[in-house]
C-alpha cells in the first residue's frame, strides 16, 4: 500500500506543477517539469511482480496538453462530480474546459485510485506522448481500468508504440549497443545482449523499442535494449492483460478466462511458444485449422505447477468469448492480438494472474 500513498503525494505535487504550466502557457518550463516527474518516481524493482504483490509501481502525472480527436473511456457508475462535469464539457466541444476539470480532479484526489481514474479520462486529450503513456500506466497500475476500457487503453498504447523514441526512451532504463559486422537481431537477442547486458529480450520487443520496421541491420546502427525483462499481469476481475517493462506499460488487451473459476490466480513462467499450434485434448491431436481446435493462431504455454498444469495464453476461434469466462482455464485472446503479444514475449517471461 505504501506505493499508493507515495503516488498520492506525487499526484498533488505534479498536479500543481502542471496546473501552473497550463495557466501560464509556459512551454519553456516543461523540461523542468519533466525532470521533476523523473526525479520523484519511486525506485523501481528489478524483478517482475510476484503473485499477490500487486502491479508495478507507476506514478500519476497530469498534463495540460490536448488531443480532442482521441477516444474517451466509458462513464462508469460512481464517477466523481468533476469527471462528470468534464465529460459534459467534452460532449459540447469544450475540450479546454474538460481538461481543466480533469486536472483539478487529479489535484484534489484523496486516493491514487481517484487520481488515476481522472488521468484515464484525461489521457486521450494529451498530445505529449510520454505523459499520455504515464497516465495510462497509472490507471492500469491503480486497477481503475474497467472491462472494455482495456480495448481503448490498448489502442492508445499501440499508437504510442509507433513513436518509441518519444514515448518510451525517456521512461525505460536502457542499454545502448552499436551494431557490429555479422550481427542479426536473433543473434543479438539470444546471445550478445545476454553476454553484455544480462538480458534476453524477444526480437519483436527490441524491434518495437527501436521503432524498426524490418530486421535488416547496418554496421554502426545504434540500438537500445531494455535493462528489465517484460512481465505480464492479468486482471482477472476485469478481463484485462498488460505487458510491462518495469513500471512502463507496453501493451494492453481484453482477454477471456476460464469458466467456473478455472483460471488459477498465481504466477507462471512462459516455457513454450508455438505458432499455429495443434491442440492435444482427450487423447486426440487436433491440428491447427481444424474447427475443433480452440487454440487459435498462437500458444504460449506456462510451466506446470501442482494442481495447475496445461495452462497458457492462446488465440481463439471464438472471438465473441473475449471479456467472458468461457475457456477451460487458459487466458484467451483474439488471434490478431495474441500474434502481437507473441512477438514481445520471450521464454521465461513471468505471467501473474491476479
Amino acid at each position: 500500500m505504501l506505493h499508493k500513498w507515495w503516488g498520492v503525494g506525487l499526484v498533488v505535487v505534479l498536479g500543481l506543477i502542471w496546473f501552473a504550466l497550463g495557466e501560464t502557457g509556459g512551454m519553456a518550463a516543461r523540461p523542468a517539469a519533466a525532470v521533476a516527474l523523473r526525479a520523484q518516481q519511486p525506485p523501481q524493482s528489478s524483478a517482475p511482480a510476484a503473485a499477490g504483490a500487486g502491479r508495478p509501481e507507476v506514478p500519476v502525472a497530469p498534463s495540460a496538453q490536448q488531443n480532442p480527436g482521441a477516444a474517451t473511456p466509458a462513464v462508469g457508475i460512481g464517477e466523481s462530480p468533476l469527471i462528470l462535469q468534464a465529460l459534459q464539457a467534452r460532449a459540447v466541444g469544450d475540450e479546454a474546459g474538460a481538461s481543466g476539470l480533469l486536472r483539478r480532479a487529479i489535484q484534489e484526489a484523496t486516493s491514487i485510485e481517484q487520481a488515476a481514474r481522472a488521468g484515464l479520462f484525461l489521457a486521450p486529450a494529451v498530445t505529449d506522448l510520454t505523459e499520455r503513456r504515464v497516465y495510462l500506466a497509472s490507471a492500469l497500475e491503480a486497477g481503475v481500468v474497467r472491462g472494455a476500457e482495456y480495448e481503448q487503453v490498448g489502442a492508445q498504447l499501440r499508437e504510442l508504440n509507433g513513436n518509441p523514441s518519444v514515448s518510451l526512451h525517456t521512461l525505460l532504463e536502457l542499454e545502448s549497443y552499436s551494431v557490429e559486422s555479422g550481427d542479426s537481431l536473433w543473434k543479438l537477442c539470444n546471445r550478445t545482449f545476454k553476454e553484455r547486458f544480462g538480458v534476453t529480450p524477444e526480437v519483436g520487443l527490441v524491434r518495437l523499442v527501436n521503432g524498426l520496421t524490418r530486421d535488416t541491420l547496418s554496421v554502426g546502427q545504434k540500438l537500445v535494449v531494455p535493462r528489465k525483462p517484460l512481465a505480464i499481469v492479468v486482471d482477472a476481475d476485469e478481463h484485462g492483460l498488460v505487458a510491462w517493462i518495469g513500471n512502463v506499460a507496453i501493451a494492453a488487451y481484453r482477454v477471456g478466462l476460464g469458466r467456473d473459476e478455472r483460471t488459477p490466480h498465481r504466477t507462471f513462467t512462459v516455457e513454450v511458444k508455438q505458432e499455429n499450434p495443434a491442440w492435444f485434448y482427450g487423447g486426440r491431436t487436433i491440428p491447427f485449422g481444424d474447427p475443433e481446435n480452440i487454440l487459435g493462431s498462437r500458444w504460449m504455454g506456462f510451466d506446470n505447477q501442482p494442481e495447475a498444469s496445461g495452462f497458457g495464453i492462446h488465440g481463439t476461434s471464438l472471438p465473441e468469448s473475449i471479456g467472458r469466462n468461457e475457456s477451460m482455464g487458459c487466458v484467451r485472446m483474439r488471434n490478431a492480438e495474441v500474434e502481437q503479444l507473441f512477438e514481445l514475449v520471450s521464454r521465461g517471461t513471468r505471467v501473474s494472474i491476479q
